[in-house]
Order: structure tokens, then sequence, then C-alpha cells
């Protein structure tokens, strides 16, 4: 009875294809694709911390990131307290360092530097050599303080500094030349004086680490005597030598700077208050000098140690920073903000292949597809700690293209639409390289490759009734053409 049934209600249609249903769950499953690729980026910042936990423990043997600070003439102050309040105990006069900068300060480092290894990580670390001059003026009569207040120019010091001072390769002895001739100074560690502390200027292109088991800047100080009784001034010269990691900077210590800095590494960063004027690499050398005048500099040449601080001087350093080039995790990290972007563009090149070949893919299989591209991050991770970046994307990206397009070809029974698969995911991973490549013009890059996917795709597509009927365009074996990306 069913058959005749069946009979008079004449031949079965076809099932017709839902390609609007169809390609909004495509899009939802790209969009899907964050949450993993959430937990990647939070793996690669859990990789980049122990990175930088361990290039900080390193680095803190050799010195850590260096600051240093040149020649300053120092002298206690005091500023009597007003007269108590009748019946009330008197209060105890006001203290503190009355700091004068040289009229001119002259700084020349040369560098060597080389990488230490632990585990898996490179940490830069270097040795320089620095000598220093300073022209020192008579000490000033015009004091940036109140009238009843004195300075004891008979205990003043000179001071310099540094970040830290175990990074130390020799005891610091200098010359004042004056009216009198030359006088040798010997500096000493400066117990229970606090100028403040430089704070490292921030770096966006470099993971710099400080060194928080020395958060107390180290100075040193020597008497002062020859400098404060000289009628005339003079000039002060001393040399250094210390090792560091990471990064070098040098403070515009004196109302006139001039800073030059020569070393061995291959590919410096410059940063911090101020640029270089001129710079030269070669091979894996380079030199830069700098020069900060007074008003450039933009604080006074004298004043209590809260006005003329160490923290604003820090904040305006000459920096050399020393890292790798090609820093892997924040490589990796740029190229996940654009992940949901590829993965739709892969699932939008399975979708036209479906739209022309007729034949029907599963969520579960796009979900595949999907995690196939996260482990391809998960791939450039970690191949990249071992072998750096480049090498590392030509790895995860050749297995990642070769699984998805050997797939397409597997799941559309096709070997032209494998062949098409493997030339267009080559094109949109080579595209995702260069995107990391492209820093200023990455989002420019890719948003005109968006553009030029989808119009593709809306090209190839425009035949589909997306309220169900079946494509015109469906072929059981399509042309050899390039589809849509």
């Amino acid at each position: 009875m069913a058959n005749v049934l069946a009979s008079l209600a004449g031949p079965a249609k076809p099932r017709s294809a839902d390609w609007g249903g169809k390609a909004v769950l495509v899009f939802a499953l790209a969009l899907l694709m964050a949450i993993p690729g959430a937990f990647v980026f939070a793996l690669v910042a859990d990789r980049e911390h122990r990175a930088d936990t361990v290039t900080g423990e390193v680095s803190s043997l050799q010195g850590g990131p260096q600051q240093l600070l040149g020649p300053l003439l120092i002298a206690p102050y005091s500023i009597p307290a007003p007269p108590p309040a009748p019946g009330a105990a008197a209060a105890d006069p006001t203290t503190g360092w009355y700091v004068v900068s040289p009229v001119e300060g002259q700084t020349r480092v040369d560098l060597k530097g080389t990488t230490l290894h632990r585990s898996i990580f490179d940490v830069p670390v270097y040795e320089a050599q620095a000598h220093i001059q300073a022209r020192f003026a008579p000490p000033p009569k015009d004091l940036d303080l109140p009238k009843n207040a004195t300075v004891d120019w008979s205990h003043a010091q000179i001071v310099m500094g540094l970040s830290d001072l175990r990074g130390a390769k020799s005891d610091i002895v200098g010359a004042f030349t004056g009216a009198a001739g030359r006088t040798s100074v010997a500096f000493s560690p400066a117990s229970g004086l606090d100028l403040g502390t430089p704070k490292i200027p921030p770096n966006p292109e470099g993971r710099v680490v400080s060194d928080n088991s020395a958060p107390q800047f180290g100075l040193v100080t020597a008497p002062a005597a020859a400098i404060v009784a000289s009628p005339t001034g003079g000039v002060f010269d001393v040399s250094l030598r210390f090792t560091g990691a990471q990064r070098l900077g040098l403070l515009p210590f004196a109302k006139s700077t001039t800073a030059q800095v020569a070393g061995d590494w291959a590919a410096p960063s410059f940063d911090g208050g101020f640029l270089p004027e001129t710079r030269q690499t070669a091979g894996k050398t380079f030199t830069a000098a700098w020069s900060v005048p007074f008003i450039a500099r933009g604080l006074s040449d004298s004043g209590p140690s809260g006005a003329l601080s160490l923290e604003q001087l820090g904040a305006k350093d000459l920096g050399v920073t020393f890292v790798p080039a090609s820093n892997p995790y924040s490589s990796v990290i740029r190229a996940l903000k654009y992940a949901v972007m590829f993965v739709g563009l892969v699932f939008l090149t399975f979708f036209v292949f479906e739209a022309l070949s007729g034949r029907r893919l599963h969520p579960a299989q796009y979900l595949m597809i999907g995690f196939a591209q996260m482990v391809f991050y998960l791939l450039l991770l970690s191949l990249s700690e071992y072998v750096g970046f480049d090498w590392a994307f030509a790895g995860a990206a050749t297995g990642t293209v070769g699984l998805i397009g050997l797939y397409a070809g597997a799941a559309f029974r096709s070997r032209v639409y494998q062949v098409q698969a493997l030339i267009i995911f080559s094109i949109v991973y080579g595209l995702i390289y260069l995107l990391m490549r492209l820093d200023d013009f990455a989002l420019l890059a890719g948003s005109l490759a968006s553009f030029v996917g989808l119009s593709l795709a809306m090209y190839l597509t425009r035949d589909i009734d997306w309220y169900g009927g079946k494509a015109e365009a469906a072929k059981p074996e399509p042309a050899p053409a390039a589809a849509a990306v």
C-alpha cells in the first residue's frame, strides 16, 4: 500500500541545500574559534612571563639594566625651624642635600656584548668601559633655598651612581684639575645617602626586566674639597668598568651633556628621553652620539635634591637596549590578534568549495579545520623558542597548510580542490607572515586582504539561492579555476 501511495504522489524531489543557514553557521563557527585562541593567547603570555623571570634572574648576576650617573656636586643644607609657639617644644631644622650640576659633561662608553644561556632562553649582557669628563664652576652663591638656609660647603661631596653596584668591576678613582693643580680622589660606597632612584623609561619594543633584588640606586661619593676651594672651577675626570644586561642608560647629569656609545651589538634599539643625533651600524658594531643642551634637559642646574631629583633625570636618560631583533612572543601575540580573521578566510574557502562542488561538509569538519589552525599557533610558539620565529613559522605553516590542503582534497574527493586548497592556504599563511613583518602597515594589509577575499567569495557565490535552492553554478567536477580565499 505504501508503495502504491508513493507512486501516485510522483517522483520524490531532492532535498534543497539551505545555503543561507549554512553560511551563518560557518561564520558562527569561525567566531567560536576565538575561545581556543584565547587559551593559546594565555599560554603565550605565560611563556613570556617565564622568559622574563629567567632573564631577570640571569641579568641580575651581571648588574641588570644599568643606568650611569655622572659626577654631581652635593652639600648638606639646613633651614632653621620657625620659632615655637608659647609652651611648645622647639622643632628640628629642615635638612637635606643641595645638588649642583657641572656646567658641561661628556661621557664615552665602549661596550663588549655577549649572550648568556639558561635553559632555552638567551640573555644579552655586556661589559662597559666608561670615561666621564665634567667641568665644574665654583659653587653657586644664589641658592634655590629660603634666605635663612645655610649650605655647609666644607662637607661637600662628589657623587656618582650605577643602578646596581654589583656590576662594578674595578674601584673608581677620579682626578680634579683646578687652580691648585691636579688632585686624585677615590670613591667609596655612600651609606645613608638617598637622592632617589631613577626609573627606566618604558620600552614598548623590548622586554627589559628591572632587577627587583637591587631596588636602591647605588651611589658612590668622594670628598669635593678641591672643587669647592678652586676659585675658577675645574675639570673632573673619572673612568670605571662595569657589567650589565639588556640595557644601558646614561643620565644627562650636566647642564649641557654630550655622550657617545660604541659597541658590538648587531641590532641595538635606542630609547629613553632623547634619541641619538647620529647613529651608525656596520655589521655587528654600532656607534651613537647624543647632545642634550641645558634647555632640553628641562631641569635647573642646581637646587635641593627634591627639585633636581634622580627620578627626573632617569626619565630623560640616553638609552641603548640590547634585545633580540625578533621577539618570538610578541610576534606570536601579533599573529593571534588576526586569528579569527584568518580562520574565517579558511572557512570561507571551504564554504565556496561546498557551493561550487555540491558536496556538503559537516560542522564537525569545520571544527577540526579550525582546531588545526589553532594548533598552528602552538607549533609556532614552541618551535620559535628553539629555532627562532622565521624557521618556526616555516615549519608550522608548512605542516598546517599540508594538513588542511590534503583534508580538503579528501573531503571533496577531488584532486583539483586539493591543489587549489594548497595554493590558497599557502597564500593565506604567507599573508600571516607578511603581517608579522609589517609593523606599521599590518592593519592596512589585513584589511585589504579581507576585502579581496570577501569580494571573490561574493562573486563566486553570486548565483546561489540563499533561501534553499540548489546553486546554479554547482558542478560535479569544478574547472581548475582559482577559488576564493
